[in-house]
């Protein structure tokens, strides 16, 4: 009956039973006042009464139904996600259980067997890549490396030593050096012309024989203090010396050059090994050439001398030189070429 009733008044019921209440409301307390019979004013309260009733329970029930047509929507909504869900779950299983793998499969194997091809690709790649290095590395590449390892194995520096190139003595040549330094007296003297990783190397091997020093002599300043700082980091001042030694005209041999100072080196004496690779060759063609004749003097008897980069028609000719004369009373035997260094040994008349 109330639905037919809100039914009936539409969306005007609630005031209009609000509106019946007041009017009741007001009957009532006329007739009090008047005297009325008691009847009629309880007659009217409770007609006010039930129609304010009415107007809270009908609201009620409005908002009940309007919560309810809101859940079963989304009730509609959640049903048809599942039914989606599920289906996509049919399908993905109908997919799983055929006995090719479905589409899926086939992406995923299409995949495996790309990823297979690269596989065996680089593989190959590294198969030539390794093939043309070995093919490129001469016989001389390979004995320098050989040396390295050497070097590194005999001498076992625990801290960084300068590398090896450009001007640099190779490493046959230093690993030769190296060795000799370990048959040279208590207190064996080493000198070199020039400074650098060599110069690092030959003091390295001092202090693992326990014996020797080196003295370097190095025109140029800057790598002077490259050669002082690589020492340091060693801490190998004790049993090497770089002496700061400015190139000054000298004449040997009716020839002049551009050589060390004389007093970097004019005390030297009792020379074991003397090792010229220096200064460069762009001082001069045959700037190395007056270092055996003023370093005669100082060399000891049976001492090893080793002239550097003979490869280069300058220093060929300055090592025939050499053999072919006497400064001092001091003659040079021919002791073999390793690398690109020849070697000799001293003999006192």
């Amino acid at each position: 009956m109330l639905r037919a009733v809100r039914t009936l008044l539409g969306s005007r019921w609630p005031v209009l039973g609000m509106l019946g209440a007041v009017v009741a409301a007001a009957v009532a307390v006329w007739a009090l006042i008047d005297d009325g019979d008691v009847t009629q004013v309880a007659t009217a309260a409770l007609l006010g009464l039930a129609l304010l009733g009415l107007v809270v329970v009908g609201t009620n029930a409005r908002d009940a139904a309007q919560r309810a047509r809101k859940l079963d929507s989304k009730l509609t909504k959640l049903v048809s996600a599942t039914d989606s869900v599920a289906a996509a779950m049919k399908a993905l299983e109908a997919r799983q259980s055929d006995p090719s793998g479905g589409p899926l499969a086939a992406v995923i194997g299409a995949q495996r067997l790309d990823a297979a091809v690269r596989h065996d690709e680089l593989l190959a790649r590294y198969d030539e890549l390794s093939s043309e290095l070995t093919s490129t590395l001469t016989e001389e590449q390979l004995s320098e490396l050989s040396a390295l390892t050497n070097l590194y194995t005999m001498l076992d520096p625990d801290d960084e030593v300068p590398v090896f190139g450009g001007h640099a003595a190779r490493p046959q040549t230093v690993l030769r050096l190296a060795s000799l330094v370990r048959r040279l007296p208590g207190d064996g003297l080493v000198v070199e012309c020039g400074s650098g990783s060599s110069t690092v190397w030959l003091a390295l091997a001092c202090r693992r024989a326990g014996r020797g020093r080196v003295v370097a002599l190095e025109h140029h300043e800057h790598y002077a203090e490259l050669a002082r700082a690589a020492l340091a980091r060693h801490g190998l001042e004790s049993v090497a010396e770089i002496r700061s030694a400015p190139l000054e005209p000298v004449t040997v041999g009716g020839e002049t050059h551009d050589w060390y100072s004389g007093k970097s080196w004019a005390d030297l004496s009792g020379v074991d090994l003397l090792f010229v690779d220096g200064p460069p060759g762009s001082v001069g063609p045959r700037s190395r050439y007056p270092a055996f004749p003023l370093l005669a003097r100082a060399l000891a008897d049976g001492a090893v001398v080793a002239l550097d980069d003979v490869n280069r028609d300058a220093e060929a000719d300055i090592a025939d030189d050499w053999l072919a004369e006497e400064p001092d009373g001091v003659t040079l035997a021919d002791a073999g070429a390793v690398g690109r260094t020849r070697f000799f040994t001293a003999h006192r008349s």
